[in-house]
């Protein structure tokens, strides 16, 4: 956790920029922004010695920030699902208490979003319901690791139900704020919980 800490500074500061870009309101700021994120957490993850399948689950990131930003959102959630496959299979390998309780409780949030969600989706219904079905499944598993990457894996699920909210109309006054800030707090504290684990 100790080397590399300017990539970390970097990423903070990037993760600022790119919120003011968002503010500018200008797509190619926004998106040279966006590209850098995930790139330099993943050197900082690889740098402490993290494991290849954080490293794959951050690229899938990058990629789906990408798609995501030129519109194309199918193969975006294709590649965030691929990235959340990557982080359950790493946090529940990890996991030293599996709660049921966890499951439960993450099972009536994802249930009653996708009700109140669902009228306004249209065509994007089913691959919203799977895409989210597997976000929600980072969130169970990384609860089950403690609370820094379960406090990750809840706002990776915040910001991806934010977008879904977009999706089905209900958009509002920094939405698209709120979307990347927990993203980006979200994807340090499931790398840093994870590189914390294989500390211990």
């Amino acid at each position: 956790m100790n080397r590399g800490r300017g990539w970390l500074v970097a990423y903070g500061v990037l993760t600022v920029v790119h919120l003011v870009t968002i503010a500018t309101g200008e797509t190619w700021s926004q998106l040279i922004t966006k590209v850098l994120l995930m790139p330099t957490l993943a050197v900082w993850v690889r740098l402490n010695r993290g494991p290849v399948t954080l490293v794959v689950a951050l690229v899938a990131s990058l990629v789906g920030d990408v798609l995501l930003q030129v519109d194309q959102l199918l193969p975006g959630m294709a590649a965030f699902g691929v990235a959340h496959v990557c982080y359950v299979m790493q946090f529940a390998r990890r996991a030293r208490k599996r709660s049921l309780v966890v499951v439960a409780a993450y099972a009536v949030v994802w249930l009653g979003a996708l009700v109140l969600l669902w009228p306004g989706l249209g065509d994007n219904r089913i691959p919203v319901a799977v895409y989210s079905l597997l976000v929600t499944a980072t969130a169970v598993t990384s609860a089950w690791n403690g609370w820094r990457p379960g406090v990750g894996g809840g706002l990776f699920l915040i910001s991806d139900g934010l977008i879904g909210a977009g999706l089905a109309g209900h958009d509002f006054a920094g939405r698209d704020y709120l979307v990347m800030a927990t993203y980006c707090v979200a994807q340090y504290l499931l790398s840093s919980g994870v590189l914390r684990g294989d500390s211990r």
